[in-house]
């Protein structure tokens, strides 16, 4: 048995990856917990370290294991023994049944795109209670075949889990089919947001059809485009007028069916069906974008090219997660390190922060911040950050 340390001398130990194994083994049943999440950190623990740690009574130690199993099984090759797997994957099981959602959480981030994943492990994470957990394995993982997700989604599937399964990339038909029976707004959206989703004419005539009393599905709706003319036609029967411009502008209609779509809004303005309506106000528009998630960087464009300050306000406010105040005066004060570091912040690339300095900042040409090789920005990580400090 390896002599006994002091508390802070086991935790420096356990943190050495080149440490005999067995000195780790020894460690992960140390009574300090901070000693055992030095192992759960340690990439050269032995999985039976491991798999005592996966059962630690501290959470923290299961968590940090979480994040070191999940970075690990991308790295196990063919090469690797059916036994160190078979280890691995027992490791990673019993964190996925963690009494914590958050374990399970990162467990099902960490391991959403892989296809090298036990399928019973796939399944238990895909119907888990928790949308945190299920939802990143129903939109992103290989694992799950189009029957699969189809008795997923027809079992009673509802909520988040189901926004989830509308978001997969694309998402075949039948799935699409089985979203839209489900009966939700959210789902429902999530799936018309979905460009690469298979939604077929049929399926959008439904939609279009549940659509006209559900005023959460018009905006999603009239932004999916390619409509044929039979959708479009009833769309414009019930939507605003200021979507039913939005409508002719994104489907690229041709003059004879745009005057004809036109037409039978003003006719539903003078009997009374309906009344006009102004361009949405530009705050309650980014709101909308977002809620619906597309409030990305082609919609910060399209406000650019609209020189529309308010919406640009509202949806750096959103991305960035700043006080509506700093944004603005980030966006007022003709800065162009401010900008850029708003642009950062929001998540967004550096070709937009040279839009939003010419267009927005009237930020003179000589003295704008370019975007570097590869689209990134010139300032350093440190720099941004200093900025959005400097303007709070």
């Amino acid at each position: 048995m390896p002599p006994r340390a002091t508390s802070k001398h086991a935790q420096s130990l356990a943190a050495h990856e080149d440490l005999e194994p067995e000195f780790l083994y020894f460690f992960a049943t140390d009574k300090d917990p901070k000693v055992r999440r030095a192992v759960a950190e340690n990439d050269g623990a032995p999985l039976q370290a491991d798999l005592i740690l996966a059962k630690d009574v501290d959470p923290k130690v299961r968590e940090e294991l979480a994040y070191k199993i999940g970075l690990l099984i991308p790295r196990l090759t063919e090469e690797e023994s059916e036994r160190l797997a078979e280890m691995t994957f027992d490791v990673l099981e019993i964190l996925a049944k963690d009494q914590l959602p958050n374990i399970r959480t990162i467990i099902a981030d960490e391991i959403k795109h892989l296809d090298n994943i036990p399928k019973r492990i796939i399944k238990r994470l895909a119907k888990d209670a928790e949308v945190a957990v299920a939802g990143p394995i129903l939109e992103y993982s290989p694992m799950l075949n189009d029957e699969q997700l189809l008795q997923i989604v027809t079992s009673g599937l509802r909520g988040g889990a189901l926004e989830a399964v509308a978001k997969r990339h694309k998402l075949a038909a039948q799935i699409a089919e089985a979203v839209v029976a489900q009966d939700e707004d959210g789902s429902i959206a999530a799936l018309l947001n979905n460009k690469t989703a298979n939604i077929t004419e049929k399926l959008m005539e439904e939609i279009a059809i549940k659509a006209e009393d559900r005023p959460s599905l018009h905006l999603p709706l009239v932004d999916r485009g390619s409509l044929s003319q039979m959708t479009l036609r009833r769309v414009a029967t019930f939507v605003s007028n200021a979507l039913v411009e939005r409508l002719i502008s994104i489907n690229a209609l041709d003059r004879k069916l745009a005057k004809e779509i036109r037409l039978n809004v003003r006719e539903r303005i003078e009997a009374g069906e309906a009344t006009p309506a102004p361009e949405p106000d530009g705050a309650d528009h980014a709101e909308a974008l977002h809620k619906n998630g597309s409030l990305d960087g082609f919609a910060i464009l399209d406000a650019i090219d609209d020189d529309d300050v308010v919406f640009l306000q509202r949806a750096f406010t959103i991305l960035s997660e700043l006080p509506e105040k700093q944004v603005k005066k980030m966006l007022r004060l003709w800065c162009a390190k401010g900008i850029c570091a708003l642009v950062w912040k929001s998540g967004l690339d550096a070709d937009i922060a040279v839009s939003v300095q010419r267009r927005i900042g009237k930020i003179p040409p000589k003295s704008m911040i370019q975007e570097a090789p590869g689209g990134k920005f010139k300032m350093t990580e440190e720099e941004l950050e200093w900025y959005v400090d400097y303007f709070a």
